[in-house]
């Protein structure tokens, strides 16, 4: 045993020596493993790359035919297509050596050996699968997708409050749920709501979403919470997307404009407002906001007293109108050919994503009495000045033709500073002509109170409705008092003071004309009296160059020649 040397190792040290092993195994395992996966994904992704043909292909639904996009090798020996990868399966068209094999006639193979699939249906969805023999011992196999789509009857979503329209209005105190729908679809289209936010870009809100399989179409709904969207704005714009992703990635939307009436100050302007008028046929505009308004809404009472809406617009893009109406682009309502059934009350309410505002109008339709917009009086047979013989007291009448809205007419005296008649017993009557026009009638009494020495009085019948702005138009006439009744019983109802002017005129012509014939045959007497003088003035005369004919030569020869004018 002397001399013998034994190693003596400490445990701990033979525990590492002997687990030495294991560790490497381990590490290279992992490294072969990843090595593995990653030359396993290497020829997956050389297999995609090297694929000969797109996949999947969009076919629509009734299309006539669907090809494959392949890109085949030059040259190889044959070409097998099978409508599925399944073993067993037979192959539906192939290529050997050059000729071509169908089974039927709802396939086809085009010269290039793609894969052509007629008459697409939906049962034409599934995957194909494609064998290439390049020789006969060396082939590829790849498995292809067609996926058939079908798109709905209208690929804008519906919004239920929006009865079809890809824009509406609505209230949101009325609606406790919004939803939009799209029905008729393959493959399901996605939806989702956008609330515009407070930027340029809008924000999605919360969405739930369902979607039914009606074989083979699928029908996609979108609901969110009306109410909850936003409390605190009058005016929220909320939209429904859709997005379909086959063939290609396609958005549509429609969009609902919602009101909160809740609390609105806007409706308690009734009656704090001035009614206008507006002629009849003429263009007329209802201011809005100064500024330019992101969201305009305009509504109009209806005979129950309710607002309904008749135009709106939210940015540039989506906007309703009613007939005959137009939105500017500060907001105002724009009423082409202002007529009768545009009566009423407006109101406006307007809101950017800063300010908010409301404004309210009252509008009647002005109908201006036709010729020349005077009254008629009824005394003086329609003409617009008269002269009437009338007693100290009487009846006076006067009317308007064909107005709107009922005119106040008024009797008074004009240019007198001292009031000579009293007018009482206004009794107004107004006729509806059935064209929603009307004619106003005014009788009164009046009494002289100016003597029986007075002069003339003249009066007029005046239009006083506050519509006419200052067109007050007036027809005159003179009421003579007994007294005067001889002096003026001359003058026809016909008569003007113009007239009469006119006629003293000609009076004085022919008096005066009168005057001269009588000199010119009192002349011609004296001629004959005193012989032959006449006949040898007018031989002189005949002869003399001193110029022409005229009555004072006349008188100067007679006069030379020893005539006396008597």
């Amino acid at each position: 045993m002397m001399g013998q040397h034994h190693l003596v190792i400490p445990l701990y040290q033979r525990c590492a020596a002997v687990s030495l092993f294991p560790k490497d195994l381990f590490i290279s395992t992992l490294q072969m493993a990843f090595t593995l996966l990653l030359i396993a994904g290497l020829q997956v992704l050389n297999a995609e790359a090297t694929r000969p043909c797109v996949s999947p292909l969009y076919a629509e639904y009734g299309q006539i035919a669907a090809t494959f996009v392949c890109s085949l090798p030059s040259s190889y020996y044959g070409i097998y297509w099978y409508k599925s990868p399944a073993r067993n399966e037979r192959s539906v068209v192939s290529i050997i050596d050059g000729v071509v094999m169908s089974g039927d006639d709802k396939f086809g193979i085009s010269p290039t050996g793609s894969l052509i699939v007629r008459n697409i249906t939906f049962e034409d969805e599934h995957l194909y699968r494609l064998i290439i023999l390049r020789t006969r011992q060396q082939s590829e196999t790849h498995d292809l997708r067609l996926t058939v789509y079908a798109y709905p009857g209208n690929p804008v979503p519906l919004i239920d409050v929006c009865g079809g329209q890809d824009f509406c209005f609505a209230e949101r105190d009325r609606v406790s749920m919004l939803s939009c729908k799209i029905e008729g679809a393959r493959p399901p289209v996605l939806l989702h709501w956008e609330r515009q936010g407070e930027g340029p870009d809008a924000e999605r809100v919360e969405t739930s979403h369902s979607t039914n399989f009606t074989d083979p179409l699928y029908s996609t709904f979108s609901h969110t919470n009306g109410s909850l969207v936003n409390g605190t704005r009058r005016l929220d714009l909320l939209t429904c997307v859709s997005t379909v992703h086959v063939p290609s990635s396609e958005h549509h939307q429609s969009s609902v404009l919602l009101e909160n009436v809740h609390d609105s100050q806007c409706y308690q302007l009734t009656g704090n407002h001035e009614r206008r008028h507006y002629l009849i046929g003429s263009d007329v505009a209802l201011d809005c906001s100064h500024d330019s308004p992101q969201f305009v809404v305009w509504k109009k009472r209806t005979y129950e007293g309710k607002f309904e809406p008749i135009a709106f617009r939210a940015g540039g893009d989506l906007e309703e109108v009613g007939e005959g109406l137009e939105i500017s682009a500060n907001g105002s309502l724009i009423i082409k050919s202002y007529g009768i059934t545009h009566e009423g009350e407006y109101i406006c309410i307007n809101a950017n994503l800063s300010s908010e505002g409301c404004l309210l109008h009252s509008t009647k339709a002005l109908v201006l009495p036709p010729a020349h917009q005077v009254p008629t009086i009824a005394e003086c047979e329609k003409k617009m000045d008269c002269i009437l013989t009338r007693p100290s007291s009487g009846v006076l009448s006067c009317y308007v033709e064909g107005v709107r809205p009922v005119l106040l007419l008024e009797w008074e005296q004009v240019n007198s500073t001292k009031p000579s008649i009293t007018f009482s017993h206004h009794q107004y009557t107004t006729d509806n002509r059935g064209d929603r026009v009307f004619d106003v009638r005014l009788t009164a009494s009046y009494e002289l109170t100016g003597g029986p020495d007075a002069g003339p009085v003249i009066v007029a019948c005046v239009i006083k409705s506050p519509v006419m702005t200052g067109q007050h138009t007036t027809a005159t006439i003179v009421i003579n008092s007994p007294a005067h009744a001889e002096r003026s019983s001359d003058m026809s109802c016909n008569d003007t003071p113009a007239s009469s002017t006119i006629a003293w005129a000609i009076a004085a012509v022919t008096s005066a004309t009168s005057l001269i014939l009588s000199l010119i045959l009192v002349g011609l007497l004296i001629a004959v009296r005193n012989g032959g003088m006449f006949r040898k003035w007018m031989e002189g005369l005949q002869h003399s160059s001193n110029g022409p004919f005229t009555l004072n030569a006349f008188y100067r020869d007679m006069i030379n020649r020893g005539a006396t004018f008597i």
